[in-house]
């Protein structure tokens, strides 16, 4: 009888051993998992380029950010056609020296080095009329603006900063601190 109790014993030390064994290399496998799984989101974060801006896109193309208004939400761009939508909040008009803009909450268009053509959705006031912008090209140091049957040169410098909607670049004198008292 004392020979079947030291087996059973040599047994329970035995399983004893392969279930530590086994538990080890059981945290050890989750241990390789983590690290395998952190090094493939790493590595997929790092090879995944940044989603740039719309602004962005406009000066890969040649144009300056200050063609959109500030606030552009998003973009969509087919680069293989050109095809494009720029998403804003909601419409935006503001006035530029003798011109007032509107821009509709998407516009659309095409876009190419330095064309933006068949767009959609961006309007100029000239004296009573509104009318729509239908292309704008870069010519050079010069920003070409068409309404289909006239257009109009402008200096890139004039650009090179966004407007913002309700006031374009004359947002100083708007009132602060909710003070309407002086409109």
């Amino acid at each position: 009888m004392y020979l079947p109790y030291l087996t059973k014993r040599r047994q329970n030390t035995l399983g004893a051993s392969l279930l530590l064994e086994s538990e080890a290399m059981m945290s050890s496998i989750r241990f390789l998992w983590i690290v395998v799984v952190s090094l493939t989101v790493s590595s997929c974060a790092l090879s995944q380029p940044q989603k740039l801006s719309a602004y962005d896109v406009l000066t890969e193309y040649g144009f300056p950010v200050g063609l959109l208004p500030r606030g552009a939400l998003g973009y969509s761009l087919n680069r293989e056609t050109g095809e494009f939508a720029v998403y804003f909040d909601g419409s935006c008009t503001f006035d530029i020296e003798s011109y007032s803009l509107s821009y509709k909450s998407t516009i659309t268009g095409v876009i190419s080095k330095g064309r933006l053509y068949k767009l959609k959705g961006v309007t100029v006031k000239v004296l009573l009329l509104w009318l729509n912008i239908v292309e704008v090209t870069r010519q050079g140091n010069d920003i070409v603006f068409s309404v289909g049957i006239a257009s109009a040169n402008f200096g890139v410098e004039n650009f090179v900063e966004s407007p913002q909607c309700g006031c374009g670049f004359d947002c100083n004198s708007l009132p602060l601190n909710g003070d309407v008292s002086s409109i």
